[in-house]
């Protein structure tokens, strides 16, 4: 019976042991951190899209609108709806919540004579086709095209203008949330548009017009 005794002691403390011990408590799940910035994953393709810029900051996400390789255009321009978290952030250049990157020629490409004999090139007072605005419901309205036919037109393949993206730490958001961002329009301008003339023509009436496309969208995430 002793030996029993032992046999049943001996099975019950391996059993014990084998089992941890006593109670066994489940760690709580840590909680998601507060986030402070943005994270933005370039999409894939070789059409017209979005894509990060290198100056990039958590803070203040720059998107540059790249095209087509090989496509020549002479501007472009799209709606950007974004949620509430989102502010779309000005430029210092301009005050405008976009930003030329030198891919078209906005100004007038006939010489302007500053004193009335010597060419001295483009008026700096000759207004530009760039514009942007941010319209109720958080939808931005951005575009930039060329206005002078004599100039040609632009491979898309290239950075075209810059947009910025800034995060609203009132919205309370968590690391690793989604912010879902949706081109709501896009448009961009043909490389033939007709041929310059002083007056209005028939064929700048019948070419002049605008070519929709799509603009793809990376992923964006609060950070």
């Amino acid at each position: 019976m002793r030996k029993l005794g032992f046999l049943i002691s001996g099975l019950l403390l391996s059993l014990t042991l084998a089992c941890g011990g006593g109670s066994h408590t489940t760690p709580a799940p840590v909680p998601p951190a507060a986030a402070t910035g943005l994270a933005y994953t370039d999409p894939t393709g070789t059409g017209w899209r979005l894509v990060k810029d290198a100056h990039s900051t958590p803070s203040r996400l720059l998107l540059n609108l790249v095209g087509p390789s090989g496509l020549h255009t002479r501007g472009a321009g799209f709606n950007l709806k974004a949620p509430d978290a989102i502010r779309f952030g000005a430029f210092t250049e301009s005050g405008f919540p976009i930003k030329d990157l030198g891919a078209y020629e906005l100004w007038n490409t006939n010489p302007w004579p500053g004193d009335g004999s010597v060419a001295v090139g483009s008026d700096p007072l000759e207004p530009r086709l760039i514009a942007g605005g941010v319209k109720a419901g958080n939808l931005l309205t951005v575009g930039i095209f060329q206005k002078d036919r004599r100039a040609t037109a632009k491979d898309s393949g290239q950075p075209l203008c810059q947009i910025a993206l800034e995060y609203d730490a009132a919205a309370n958001l968590k690391v690793g949330d989604t912010l879902p961002l949706a081109i709501t329009k896009a448009k961009h301008m043909a490389e033939d548009i007709g041929a310059f003339a002083i007056s209005p023509t028939l064929e700048m009436a019948s070419k002049a017009q605008l070519v929709d496309m799509t603009i793809a969208v990376g992923s964006l995430r609060a950070n």
